[in-house]
């Protein structure tokens, strides 16, 4: 009963969140615009979520399906409230990517908080491979159009937290490395996929 209402709490936090980018998309400073609307900032947020409901396993990879869904849908409220368009669930490709990316985040706030070094390497190269990722992609492809200090800000983020993290939970050396080498490897990969979807 705990684990169902934790899990309730966190959907309800997502979707106040995402209504909250919604706004911010509107009201923040040019500088800070893309926080509000982006895949690094949005991952970080449903990962925030997940590590404090304090679900594990694979719970935590089905509800982290469910709190990146709340995230869109909440985002998508407010915005067709205020008169944009904005499909509803699997009218929206945000959907999907929810479904596909929901329990690896899931999953990696789960095993962050694990006693075990290779779990938390694993888990905290996932998120950070998204801020640092979304970071080079942004400095790529759309810095003409949005804040570079923005992305900047992502790529330091995203590589303070997985050397944090490898030096204060992960405590291995070999891991550790293992932990900024797939943040690497991923961040890489990301911006391939990124820049072929988007």
């Amino acid at each position: 009963m705990v684990t169902v209402l934790r899990g309730i709490v966190a959907v309800a936090v997502a979707f106040g969140l995402g209504a909250l980018t919604s706004v911010g998309q509107q009201f923040l400073p040019d500088d800070l615009r893309s926080l509000a609307n982006s895949a690094g900032s949005w991952t970080a947020i449903c990962f925030v979520v997940l590590v404090l409901s304090r679900i594990r396993g694979w719970r935590a990879a089905g509800l982290g399906i469910l709190v990146f869904i709340a995230l869109n849908e909440g985002y998508g409220v407010v915005s067709r409230l205020k008169g944009f368009p904005y499909g509803i669930l699997f009218e929206n490709p945000w959907t999907i990517i929810a479904i596909v990316i929901g329990p690896i985040i899931g999953l990696a706030a789960s095993w962050v908080q694990s006693k075990r070094p290779a779990l938390v390497a694993l888990g905290a190269a996932a998120p950070a491979t998204v801020l640092v990722g979304e970071g080079v992609y942004g400095l790529l492809y759309v810095s003409d159009t949005t804040s570079p200090g923005y992305w900047i800000g992502s790529i330091i983020v995203g590589a303070v937290f997985v050397v944090l993290m490898a030096v204060l939970r992960v405590r291995s050396v070999g891991w550790g490395i293992l932990s900024i080498a797939l943040t690497a490897i991923g961040a890489a990969l990301f911006v391939l996929a990124y820049s072929s979807l988007i």
